[in-house]
């Protein structure tokens, strides 16, 4: 899926320019065929070793999609 391809890797960020994590993987909807959320891995060190918790992100959440994902409000 050439929109899941595009989206995993790309970094997330809040309104506040906090970045929030690393998109891991997308939940799709094939009945609809939408994306419904995102799956959000931790960035930095705790994520390289595999520590990095993930967190569920639903599609209505994302305010902008570019170079980085934006989200709205604060997700943590």
């Amino acid at each position: 899926m050439k929109i899941k391809n595009d989206l995993i890797g790309k970094e997330v960020v809040d309104e506040s320019g906090d970045q929030v994590g690393i998109v891991d993987d997308v939940e799709w909807n094939f009945k609809s065929n939408q994306v419904e959320a995102i799956i959000l891995k931790e960035g930095g060190i705790s994520a390289k070793i595999g520590l990095g918790d993930k967190k569920i992100v639903s599609y209505d959440m994302i305010e902008a999609i570019g170079d980085k994902l934006l989200i709205k409000g604060k997700l943590f």
